[in-house]
């Protein structure tokens, strides 16, 4: 019988809080909870999804403690695990990121280009106050950050906590990705072995075999340059997603050496994808007017439920799974394989020491053991190179609140190049998130 846990959710009025809770009920045996912590800043958003979360919780984790709160003492002063998924500035920053800079030709994504650099901005702020309030209650509580943009947060959090090794970082894409290969190949997920190097969201797949050591990789390049990609829940995605995948076979055409993340698409085709967008209609209105409307139907139908069998549990979330997973090889010490950020340290032999790479490995009980990767070729490394400068002089920016580096970190990326663009998105982003960071021009 395995020990149960206390976990903290963060950033718990979160649309995909629901879906977690499935993956909780889910993996229940694997992962026994006492007490789940609902936490969260603003109580109105999480009182939409209280009487469903409680619900849900009651009718298959009748054993759980179930709490809901707006106070850090409570949310973080007895918890093993935080499970953080902030969104600081909510959707209505998201959007600002997302319609800003195509008002200048540059791409609009939240993670990604100048919507990417601002939610990174505002994300190392609630992330560097969030491990702070952990840790004065606990030094041993593990923290698992889903707060995007993970690439910057992960690297600023390494900088500003150089010696946590209970902070790990990370992110469902690659995760997701092999769910997709899994189908596409005809064989079972938890089964395959992935090589892989990069940045998060900025990465390649460079071979792929099953724990019997059977390697699929040819097999899946092949079908990739062949037959249009789509992912494992194609019926579920809009278009605009459904298009992001398809640039994965477009970038191929070009490169097919290894498997590219979905991301990097906002890197080779900025143009195409600025010329696609509505700058009045973006994938922040897309989300509030699908994903968002859809789970608040959902929990709306629990309020002053007395049964569960007239509401949908939502279930079946990649990130959710891979959370629950990360949390239960670091409880039972399991050494269970993830593609995983963590600080370089000659993981990848040619590149910077103190970048925070995204590699396979494992987890236990004391944390990530990343594969050593070995050297890169210099077309992946020169592009790996600047998008780290990017990520470096973004964080330095916030810590030092330094204009100049912001400016300079806009003009390395791929998304942007041009200075003049560059200023111009910069000077707009600044005025719209004065509530959470500014920038001075130092000499």
């Amino acid at each position: 019988m395995r020990s149960s846990n206390i976990i903290t959710i963060t950033g718990a009025g979160s649309a995909r809080t629901p879906a977690l809770v499935g993956s909780l009920v889910k993996y229940k045996d694997r992962f026994p909870l006492k007490k789940i912590i609902f936490y969260d800043i603003d109580n109105e958003r999480t009182s939409k999804m209280e009487d469903y979360i409680r619900l849900v919780l009651k009718t298959y984790c009748s054993e759980t403690e179930v709490v809901f709160t707006t106070d850090p003492d409570i949310a973080y002063e007895n918890t093993d695990f935080v499970f953080c998924q902030m969104r600081a500035g909510k959707n209505e920053m998201r959007s600002l990121d997302e319609k800003i800079p195509l008002k200048y030709g540059l791409v609009g994504q939240e993670t990604c280009g100048p919507g990417g650099f601002a939610y990174g901005m505002r994300s190392l702020g609630a992330m560097i106050e969030m491990v702070n309030q952990v840790r004065k209650h606990s030094k041993d509580t593990w923290i698992l950050n889903y707060t995007n943009p993970a690439a910057i947060v992960a690297l600023g959090l390494d900088k500003v906590f150089p010696d946590d090794k209970r902070i790990l970082n990370l992110c469902d894409q690659p995760y997701s990705l092999m769910r997709s290969f899994a189908k596409i190949l005809g064989v079972e997920q938890k089964n395959l072995r992935a090589t892989y190097f990069g940045l998060n969201h900025f990465g390649w797949f460079t071979g792929l075999k099953d724990i019997n050591g059977k390697d699929y990789f040819e097999q899946l390049r092949t079908y990739l340059r062949d037959h249009d990609f789509r992912p494992y829940n194609a019926e579920q995605r809009s278009k605009s997603w459904l298009d992001t995948y398809l640039r994965v076979n477009k970038y191929m055409k070009f490169f097919d050496e290894y498997i590219p993340t979905t991301y990097l698409q906002y890197y080779f085709f900025p143009d195409e994808i600025v010329a696609e967008s509505n700058p009045n209609y973006t994938r922040a209105d897309e989300a509030r007017d699908s994903r968002e409307k859809e789970v608040w139907e959902i929990c709306s139908k629990a309020v002053n439920a007395k049964s569960i069998d007239d509401v949908e549990i939502i279930t079946n979330s990649v990130f959710g799974d891979l959370m629950v997973e990360l949390a239960e090889s670091i409880a039972y010490d399991l050494h269970s394989e993830f593609i995983l950020m963590s600080r370089n340290n000659d993981i990848i032999t040619n590149f910077s020491r103190d970048a925070i790479v995204e590699v396979a490995g494992t987890v236990g009980k004391d944390g990530a053991h990343p594969y050593v990767y070995g050297e890169i070729k210099p077309f992946y490394k020169g592009l790996m190179e600047a998008q780290h400068a990017y990520e470096l002089l973004t964080v330095e920016a916030f810590l030092e609140k330094d204009y100049v580096k912001a400016l300079q970190a806009l003009t390395l990326n791929r998304t942007v190049i041009n200075p003049e663009k560059a200023k111009a998105v910069l000077d707009d982003l600044m005025e719209h998130n004065k509530d959470y960071w500014y920038l001075e021009k130092k000499n």
